[in-house]
């Protein structure tokens, strides 16, 4: 009465439509824009500290520092998003989810596009790495 068992094998997915994968090249190049927009942080941070205007030297080079982490991240996060790389969308949805809060808290506190492009940002981009589907290897060969 032994029972033969086959692992099971899923079924291959069908390919990314043209929706998911404009959604895809959408979802990286406003990641890709996040990291360059870090990166003019970054810069205007170490011109400020040149100049001597930066409060504190140990704060400022901590920031840049922090600033130059993300943009590695982004930027490699980018890149996987327009490959379709199965692990480039969490971090993409991550942070962008952060940018949320972050754009409400902005509202009150800067000039309203400030605010409003962070939140439209954030939102924007979530939606478009959703839209992208659920990646998979296939994707790699496609």
């Amino acid at each position: 009465m032994s029972e033969r068992h086959t692992p099971a094998t899923p079924a291959p997915m069908p390919p990314a439509t043209e929706r998911q994968r404009t959604a895809g090249q959408v979802a990286a190049s406003l990641v890709a824009l996040e990291a360059v927009i870090l990166a003019g942080f970054a810069v205007f941070y170490l011109v400020e500290l040149v100049l001597g205007q930066g409060q504190d030297l140990m704060i400022v080079i901590m920031s840049v520092v922090t600033m130059v982490v993300f943009i590695i991240g982004l930027s490699y996060t980018a890149l996987g998003l327009s490959r379709r790389h199965p692990r480039s969308q969490a971090p993409a949805i991550a942070f962008n989810f952060l940018l949320v809060p972050l754009g409400i808290a902005l509202l009150p506190l800067a000039p309203w596009w400030v605010g409003v492009g962070t939140l439209a940002l954030g939102v924007v981009t979530v939606a478009a790495t959703f839209l992208m589907g659920r990646l998979e290897d296939r994707d790699q060969t496609a």
